[in-house]
């Protein structure tokens, strides 16, 4: 348990994958829109896994249900906090940035709420 209160995640506990929601990302559009400063369409976007909130330990990836869909210098961005102030990078881009994904995720059937 860490100072607040939250479990820390034990080491060699695996992630969920989806090869199809890392696929998913192929052919998307950068949804940072950071340090690419405009929406890319490019085959190099890649899903960038949002690892935050200790939801995995030090070099350890989160569930692929937490993949941003980013160009290669936004995921360069995303990974290294300490450029985050140089680019203007804050939490609410990264929440919206990974609403996005989902959604496109949910509108592909790659994601599907129960019930629906």
């Amino acid at each position: 348990m860490n100072l607040t209160g939250r479990s820390i995640p034990q080491k060699g506990q695996k992630p969920a994958k989806s090869a199809t929601m890392r696929r998913a990302s192929s052919g998307a559009t950068c949804t940072l829109r950071v340090a690419c400063g405009k929406i890319v369409p490019s085959l190099d976007v890649v899903g960038c896994h949002a690892r935050f909130f200790n939801f995995a330990g030090t070099a350890q990836k989160v569930d692929d249900l937490f993949i941003i869909d980013g160009c290669p210098s936004c995921h360069h961005v995303l990974d290294n906090r300490t450029l985050w102030v140089k680019w203007c990078l804050e939490w609410d881009d990264v929440l919206r940035a990974l609403m996005e994904s989902q959604m496109r995720r949910r509108a592909a059937g790659v994601i599907i709420l129960k019930g629906e």
